[in-house]
């Protein structure tokens, strides 16, 4: 299976935020607000820091880590376990031997769907307000109509070119009547807006040079180096570097002179978020970048 957002920010992911836990029995218990507790991704300091600023909370203030900051899964469970993990094109399934093998991943026409063994299930990133120095935060879904909610807002926010980056949101639980199980929270996200944004004229102003420093609006997204190459460009040579995002598309861009030069020193498998890409003569120019972790020449890693 291909790279998930995941393996790009493991070291700074603090742990779990979630909306359920288990009971004295050990059996799932659904909660009307957010709750972070030990589990095999969360610490007891992780614990501390949420719990320290709050208790309790039917929502919670957040910024989203970048453009595609939802990872959307199947999942089936036999029991306790999960037996297949899958992507819609590719599924981790743990066999008979308890061995794990890659197979093919129906999506939608899986027979396990009809039975609805295997579930629709979401993992959303993103920093807590009061606590953005800390880390980053997971919230694991189960609801698929939480996941459906929160994927068509990101989607649309994408379609209308949306910095996805740039505004607070409010990550927040709507109370279903479940007429088997009680009550569902469904959870959801909304675009929290300033006084400053309800007062702005609608009207986007141009800037001096848009059309060579026009940035792409996808770009917050991580890029894993995977080689450095030198180019032509308007008759001078320049650095082109490979990379692979978070969705295993490969990417090439290239380093104008005068610009930022320090990704030169980093070797094959180190990561950078892009904060500025612009494109010229259809080719895609690396402008400013923060290097998130990065790989040394004697193979050690340094984030």
């Amino acid at each position: 299976m291909g790279m998930n957002l995941q393996e790009f920010i493991s070291d700074k992911i603090l742990g779990n935020v979630r909306s359920g836990t288990k009971d004295e029995n050990d059996r799932p218990k659904k909660l009307p607000h957010f709750d972070v507790h030990i589990d095999r991704s969360t610490s007891s300091l992780a614990v501390e820091i949420f719990n320290e600023a709050y208790k309790k909370p039917n929502k919670l203030k957040i910024k989203l880590i970048n453009q595609n900051p939802f990872e959307v899964f199947l999942e089936r469970y036999e029991g306790k376990k999960r037996k297949c993990y899958g992507n819609g094109k590719e599924a981790k399934q743990i066999n008979e031997k308890g061995k794990t093998e890659i197979i093919q991943c129906e999506g939608n026409d899986c027979p396990y769907r009809d039975e609805k063994q295997c579930k629709i299930v979401g993992k959303l990133y993103f920093y807590i307000d009061k606590l953005e120095d800390e880390g980053i935060w997971c919230y694991p879904i189960g609801s698929e109509k939480g996941v459906r909610r929160i994927g068509a807002r990101i989607a649309r926010a994408n379609r209308k070119g949306e910095d996805l980056t740039k505004d607070w949101y409010e990550l927040f639980l709507t109370p279903v009547d479940a007429p088997t199980t009680g009550i569902n929270y469904i959870p959801d996200i909304r675009k929290i807006e300033t006084s400053n944004q309800k007062s702005d004229n609608p009207k986007k102003q141009e800037t001096p040079n848009n059309s060579n420093n026009k940035s792409n609006q996808n770009n917050p997204n991580y890029l894993k180096v995977m080689g450095f190459l030198m180019t032509l460009y308007e008759n001078k040579k320049v650095p082109k570097i490979k990379f692979i995002d978070t969705s295993s598309k490969e990417r090439e861009l290239i380093l104008l002179p005068g610009g930022k030069q320090d990704i030169l020193k980093v070797q094959q498998g180190s990561i950078i978020l892009p904060l500025s890409i612009s494109t010229r003569n259809n080719v895609s120019i690396l402008n400013d970048y923060k290097i998130v972790k990065t790989v040394l020449e004697d193979n050690k890693k340094a984030s």
